[in-house]
């Protein structure tokens, strides 16, 4: 288990949520230090509340654009924030069940999921984004 990197190919052109993006990463990362420096549960748990908080203000802005310029897979995107959603509800019973077990679970979960949003599900996005909007 180790930090994640940002990359180039990370990048969606879109300033604000490549932006968005970043600050995800960071918080992530923040969680495995917490995990990694075996942090006292109420701080674990704390930082993953952090990390959900500011992700649900990332999708709100991502939701919001792309209702704004009508993308028309914007159903294909609610369902993946719902997806998110409804993985962070499980995780957290078992973060608060379990902490150090639980977090690192969701940490390796949010890993995968944050790479895979950003090069599979909001890239589709982009060309039609850029299209429309001046926030490219």
């Amino acid at each position: 288990m180790s930090v994640i990197k940002w990359r180039e190919s990370f990048n969606i052109g879109v300033d604000q949520f490549d932006q968005e993006h970043r600050k995800i990463l960071e918080m992530i990362n923040g969680m495995f230090e917490a995990i990694r420096d075996q942090k006292d549960k109420e701080s674990v748990v704390q930082v993953c509340k952090e990390v959900l908080s500011y992700t649900e203000y990332h999708f709100a802005n991502e939701e919001k654009a792309l209702q704004e310029v009508d993308y028309p897979d914007l159903e294909e995107q609610l369902a993946e924030h719902a997806r998110l959603r409804s993985e962070a509800e499980r995780y957290q019973v078992l973060i608060n069940n379990d902490a150090p077990k639980g977090a690192t679970d969701f940490y390796l979960f949010l890993r995968e999921w944050l790479i895979y949003h950003i090069l599979v599900c909001d890239k589709k996005y982009v060309p039609y984004f850029k299209e429309t909007t001046d926030l490219g």
